[in-house]
């Protein structure tokens, strides 16, 4: 077997561990979410260029109080990451139903209040 394949299999074995740690940690925060009222307090779409071409990633900024403190998060999706979208129109559709400075529902992360998101659903394709 030469280096490059066993190389090759190395990095499938790495990536496969990454992509199954990122979906045991989205399933453990859905699992585990706590419903509580967030104060949206921002929201914008970032534009990232590349050879590929341009990605733009929509963000939203909020703010909760769980038992008795004050957290702000910008978690969309439980797990890790915000997916990006081709277009700005699929960006801001993603995040259109969040107005700034009010409130909406985000669920917390039971032992790790500072861990919250927005959507309680697990992210496979547009999310």
């Amino acid at each position: 077997m030469s280096k490059l394949s066993l190389i090759s299999i190395i990095l499938g074995i790495v990536l496969l561990g990454v992509a199954g740690y990122m979906a045991y940690s989205q399933q453990q925060s859905l699992s585990s979410g706590v419903q509580i009222e967030a104060t949206v307090e921002s929201k914008e779409v970032t534009m990232e260029s590349s050879k590929r071409g341009d990605r733009y990633t929509p963000h939203v900024t909020y703010s909760y109080t769980y038992n008795g403190t004050q957290y702000t998060s910008d978690n969309i999706r439980p797990g890790i990451g915000t997916k990006a979208s081709d277009t700005r129109t699929a960006a801001e559709d993603r995040i259109d139903q969040y107005n700034v400075r009010e409130t909406t529902t985000a669920y917390v992360v039971q032992g790790s209040p500072s861990k919250s998101y927005l959507k309680k659903r697990s992210c496979v394709a547009h999310c």
